[in-house]
């Protein structure tokens, strides 16, 4: 997946962050799970979520959702923001390979690439009976110098929470 992380080549100082976790669940939990977290009544920062194309193709199935959740970008960078934007458009391509017991979910924004651009990789992969890897990789860049340590300071608190969360 790292031909996602070269397609934009304006941005400054990308930061990468990866980290691995085990869960003491099978991978059929561990992806199902994954699938019914949106929607659900506890993620109230999620809008809409839309299946806009499912296939199978070599036994593997593929699927884009584009979601819509409320917009966290510092406040002190909302001034930036024009009001179509106040909403976060993610684009959310996943893969699903039940033979190889693997799940690889790949998300992006779509708006506010001005500020910044997020892409997040998850791959989930079954490694015994009741154990699952998850693989996390996030790529953070912001296009404009300035604003830098505004972007990625919240950003990486929220994914380092968002993280801790999971365990």
């Amino acid at each position: 997946q790292s031909g996602h992380y070269g397609r934009e080549t304006s941005m400054t100082s990308p930061k990468y962050f990866i980290n691995w976790t085990t869960f003491k669940k099978s991978w059929e939990d561990v992806t199902v799970a994954h699938w019914l977290k949106y929607p659900n009544p506890f993620s109230n920062h999620v809008l809409s979520e839309d299946v806009v194309e499912r296939r199978v193709e070599d036994g593997k199935l593929c699927t884009v959702r584009f979601i819509v959740k409320k917009q966290r970008i510092p406040a002190s960078l909302m001034w930036m923001v024009p009001n179509r934007h106040k909403a976060c458009y993610v684009k959310e391509t996943s893969v699903i390979d039940p033979v190889n017991q693997e799940c690889t979910i790949t998300t992006e924004n779509l708006n506010c690439r001005f500020i910044s651009l997020v892409i997040e990789t998850l791959k989930y992969k079954g490694v015994k009976m009741c154990e699952t890897v998850m693989e996390r990789r996030t790529l953070i860049s912001s296009k404009i110098d300035r604003i830098q340590k505004s972007v990625y300071q919240p950003a990486y608190l929220s994914w380092r929470i968002e993280f801790s969360l999971l365990l």
